[in-house]
């Protein structure tokens, strides 16, 4: 496959189905795991500034009031659900946990999330966040790809 066309297909469906999706496909179809990994790290970096600004920001124009509105919706959701609530008890080692996890409610929008309701200040939300990334990516690349070579 041309290593535009991979590298397009990777940026999608991280950004659009998480990384408990892209990390195994892109491992399925060959990409070496360390050069995966770090992809996926800056991909779930570059996410923050925009899922913070979608907390904080969003507008009640045109189209934007509809995306607004399940934005806010999905927040209530989550502020709600037992995983976030689970990890604002644990502090700053939730956010870790969450923005790590590859489960449904975990990951890079709960951990954003997190951190919002926290009030936690932004450079200390980049650190805690990305140490969760680098965990949760690492971790499923090596697990997928252990799992690849037993076939």
């Amino acid at each position: 496959m041309h290593t535009v066309t991979v590298a397009v297909t990777f940026f999608f469906m991280h950004i659009l189905l998480g990384r408990k999706i892209s990390i195994p496909y892109m491992l399925a179809i060959g990409t070496n795991v360390h050069i995966l990994i770090i992809f996926a790290i800056v991909l779930d970096v570059l996410q923050i500034p925009v899922f913070e600004h979608i907390y904080t920001h969003t507008s009640n124009t045109g189209i934007m009031q509809k995306v607004s509105a399940h934005i806010e919706q999905r927040s209530h959701r989550l502020e709600k659900s037992r995983l976030v609530l689970w990890a604002r008890k644990m502090g700053i080692v939730g956010i870790v946990v969450v923005s790590a996890m590859p489960i449904q409610g975990g990951g890079m929008w709960s951990g954003v999330l997190l951190t919002h309701v926290l009030k936690l200040r932004r450079a200390y939300t980049y650190g805690l966040l990305t140490l969760g990334s680098i965990i949760g990516c690492t971790l499923i690349a090596f697990g997928v790809s252990k799992i690849l070579a037993l076939f």
